[in-house]
């Protein structure tokens, strides 16, 4: 209970409703994002306990960033991009976007936070279906921030463990870059 505003409860970061925050998802997320950090930066990240990430130049300058917004806005100061990006073009369409053996939520975590940051025009709606449950996960990338919110049960989303569905401006060059940035994260 955070007490700012007298409610008695704290809304969590939307990161956070994607999979709580544990030192297992912090880790997977920052191995994710270590992977999707354009490698000409010299940047690393490492998952830090359960406090976040931390992120190192080649000359062992570090700085800490409680989340992914952080993370990528940091990451951007120092001259980073995500591995791989070209600028989101086209008209406003609505992607579907599989991938064999399922979704990893750290992957696209990882994603939208990179897009909110490379992107800060970018106006788009991500469906994620949850691949543990019964849940539909609705992210909102707009004008550089992301928002989150959970689904139970909704009848007009996907059904669980169906593709995830990009819509906006740019929805293609999305979708692809979130299916590349997927099967790489795969890999490792």
């Amino acid at each position: 209970m955070c007490g700012a505003c007298g409610a008695g409860r704290s809304v969590p970061r939307w990161e956070d409703v994607l999979a709580p925050p544990s030192r297992s998802v912090l880790a997977a997320r920052a191995a994710r994002a270590d992977r999707l950090l354009d490698g000409g930066a010299g940047l690393r990240v490492r998952p830090w306990l359960s406090a976040g990430y931390l992120l190192s130049d080649r000359v062992g300058r570090t700085v800490h960033a409680a989340d992914l917004d952080t993370l990528w806005r940091a990451a951007g100061e120092r001259g980073a991009r995500p591995a791989g990006w070209r600028p989101l073009r086209g008209a406003d369409a609505t992607v579907p976007v599989e991938v064999p053996g399922g979704w990893d939520l750290a992957a696209a975590a990882v994603w939208c936070a990179a897009v909110a940051r490379a992107e800060p025009d970018a106006s788009l709606e991500v469906t994620l279906p949850d691949p543990g449950g019964a849940r539909t996960l609705l992210v909102n990338i707009e004008y550089g921030a992301v928002r989150a919110t959970a689904l139970d049960g909704a009848p007009d989303g996907p059904a669980p463990g169906a593709a995830i569905l990009v819509r906006g401006a740019g929805a293609a060059d999305a979708a692809r870059h979130l299916a590349d940035h997927h099967h790489e994260a795969a890999r490792g």
